[in-house]
């Protein structure tokens, strides 16, 4: 299975990462799949560090936004960040294509602990990898829901 799925609480559409109505922001779009959720993304080279490598604070934060999307999609409910732990593996190249990946390694209470990485399209190759968790929020009160450990991050 491979579905697009959108974050609806973001109406106006300005999220960062998956806002289409953001000139800014990274546009993502996202795919449930049976394992979790994907996303095709190709870097462009104004988000690179050194020149031609993805910036780790992007990387970090595509992959912040697969896993936070992971939850969203796997579970029905918006979450927050509260830890990410990121390992990069191997140089991320600007202008190439790229899969991010997120899946729910485990579920406890109001809390998940999901794990990402970044690939590249054409061969599948590691590049970047995370682990984090994550807490669920009620959108109502724009608070975290549970032990109120998580802060607001995207």
């Amino acid at each position: 299975m491979r579905r697009a799925i959108s974050f609806a609480a973001d109406g106006a559409g300005t999220c960062y990462g998956c806002g289409p109505k953001n000139p800014s922001g990274l546009r993502l779009q996202f795919f449930e799949t049976d394992e979790g959720v994907e996303v095709d993304y190709v870097a462009p080279e104004h988000l690179a560090g050194a020149p031609g490598v993805v910036h780790g604070g992007v990387q970090a934060t595509l992959l912040d936004e697969a896993m936070c999307m992971t939850a969203y999609a796997k579970a029905g409910t918006p979450v927050v960040t509260g830890e990410l732990t990121v390992r990069y593996v191997r140089a991320v190249p600007t202008g190439t294509p790229l899969k991010i990946r997120g899946r729910i390694a485990q579920h406890r209470a109001r809390s998940f602990f999901i794990e990402g990485a970044i690939t590249l399209a054409a061969t599948g190759e590691e590049l970047t990898r995370a682990r984090g968790r994550f807490f669920a929020v009620s959108l109502a009160e724009g608070a975290p829901a549970g032990d109120g450990a998580g802060k607001a991050a995207s």
